[in-house]
């Protein structure tokens, strides 16, 4: 298990489990697991879920599959509990923003 900070200052859980799920469901996030952490510890923008989690997202120019935003879902439970759902790789995020920003750089 990984823990880091998330934007709110709110420790954020990666366990093995969560990153098994996200590695079967998004093959393009196998050896992507620093970009994850990245974008959760330090997002371009946190926006809206569709529920009570939160979406960070971080433009990487370099990725081996070219320039990509990384989409990271999380629920912070309380101040010092929070974990990471899933995680994906997309060209566009239109959608998503139009779920409302949180916060952006």
């Amino acid at each position: 298990m990984i823990v880091i900070k998330s934007k709110n200052d709110v420790a954020v859980r990666l366990t093995s489990e969560r990153w098994a799920h996200i590695t079967a469901s998004h093959t393009d996030m196998n050896d992507n697991k620093d970009l994850l952490l990245k974008t959760v510890e330090d997002p371009d923008m946190i926006l809206k879920g569709v529920t009570d989690e939160l979406r960070a997202v971080r433009f990487f120019q370099k990725t081996h599959l070219g320039p990509k935003y990384l989409m990271a879902a999380y629920k912070e439970l309380s101040y010092g509990d929070g974990f990471i759902t899933t995680a994906y790789k997309t060209s566009k995020v239109d959608k998503i923003v139009k779920r409302g920003v949180i916060w952006k750089k």
